[in-house]
């Protein structure tokens, strides 16, 4: 069974029994962790969380953070905007971060349907892991990763992303165990 039909069937008989699921996919850049995002959201009534929605601001970007397994992004502010929400099981929203202003969007992400899906790297971090009723990690080859990073971002961030963004991520999933979670090879 592919990602898709897997993720989507294992929710459906969530929904089912306790009318909510929230499910968490992470994995590498490049893996197609936002691509299946989209596909998921075109099958089902879904409210995304993009874990890009929280990167860390410049003010939090310090050595130390980045010395930290999964300090690359702003868990504080997800813990309080996303976690803590979704554990009391209640309607919420937030401010997504915009990196073309770096700072703080004016737009309102409203998270209230059934099924919420969190995506991106980081999200299955040991800090949020209780949150969710169902993880997926995706995995790919390093050159279909690197390929898919070219095609969306440009020769020019491929190098920011070979030199900062995937050894970050590397120390991550090298730090914590994801045996729990299936893991999706996509690519």
């Amino acid at each position: 069974m592919d990602a898709l039909n897997r993720i989507l069937g294992e929710a459906e008989l969530i929904i089912k029994e306790r009318k909510r699921v929230v499910v968490a996919i992470d994995g590498k850049s490049g893996t197609g962790k936002s691509h299946l995002a989209r596909l998921i959201e075109a099958c089902a009534g879904v409210s995304t969380i993009h874990m890009d929605d929280f990167f860390l601001p410049k003010e939090k970007r310090t050595a130390e953070r980045y010395a930290t397994a999964g300090g690359n992004v702003d868990s504080e502010r997800f813990l309080t905007e996303v976690i803590n929400p979704l554990r009391s099981k209640i309607p919420f929203s937030y401010r997504p971060f915009d990196c073309s202003l770096m700072a703080l969007s004016d737009r309102i992400v409203e998270v209230d349907k059934p099924f919420i899906l969190v995506e991106g790297v980081y999200s299955l971090h040991p800090l949020f892991r209780d949150a969710y009723d169902l993880g997926y990690v995706l995995s790919a080859s390093y050159d279909a990763r690197i390929a898919r990073i070219k095609a969306r971002s440009g020769e020019k961030k491929l190098e920011t992303f070979t030199s900062l963004w995937m050894p970050l991520e590397d120390r991550y999933f090298e730090a914590f165990d994801f045996s729990m979670y299936p893991m999706v090879e996509n690519g």
